[in-house]
């Protein structure tokens, strides 16, 4: 019987970061967002700050003893009507994926809002996400956001297969809107029931 060497476990829990790293990194171009302009992206995530060049020899040093870490994403607008826009990923033990948070401000139009946050989700990709169930969010997310008066606050819970989104939506003093959909995964229903190998009650 063979047990692996330090070397073969330290490679494989680098492995599991640097897939958690190139994951963020994608998603910032897989998301069709044009309005915005992400700031450069960190190879180091937050709580880290590594001087500039010394990115290698933390990844080489560090990467192995993280218990959680999360990159904080922050755009620029290129748009009128576009104001603000982040994302945090958040990664914990065995660098397990945590959660995922976009929070948008922008002027008052729930199409516009849905269909961008619609797009977000689906650029994660994140466990058991199929290729239709962006219209499925983007319904849902278009009727939370335009169900009450845009100067009211708005929350609610979806789940679709093992991916539980929670939205807020809430005014602003400049007759826009604040929304944000946040995403961790689930292997419950929303009554508690558990679910089966494919996400299903």
């Amino acid at each position: 019987m063979f047990r692996k060497s330090k070397r073969q476990d330290a490679d494989e829990v680098r492995a599991k970061f640097l897939a958690n790293r190139e994951k963020v990194r994608s998603w910032l171009v897989d998301w069709n967002f044009p309005e915005v302009e992400w700031e450069e992206f960190s190879e180091v995530p937050l709580p880290w700050i590594v001087p500039r060049g010394g990115e290698q020899r933390w990844l080489e040093k560090q990467a192995l003893f993280m218990d959680d870490y999360r990159w904080f994403l922050q755009a620029r607008s290129r748009a009128e009507g576009v104001t603000s826009a982040h994302a945090l990923w958040e990664f914990g033990g065995d660098h397990e994926f945590q959660r995922l948070e976009i929070q948008l401000q922008t002027f008052a139009d729930p199409a516009y809002v849905a269909e961008t946050l619609a797009w977000g989700a689906h650029a994660a990709a994140l466990k058991g996400w199929q290729e239709n169930d962006v219209q499925e969010l983007y319904t849902w997310l278009f009727e939370g956001i335009d169900s009450r008066p845009l100067v009211e606050m708005v929350s609610g819970k979806q789940r679709t297969g093992f991916i539980l989104f929670d939205l807020l939506r809430s005014p602003t003093n400049d007759n826009e809107i604040v929304s944000r959909l946040r995403m961790t995964l689930t292997d419950k229903s929303l009554d508690g029931s558990p679910l089966n190998e494919e996400g299903r009650d």
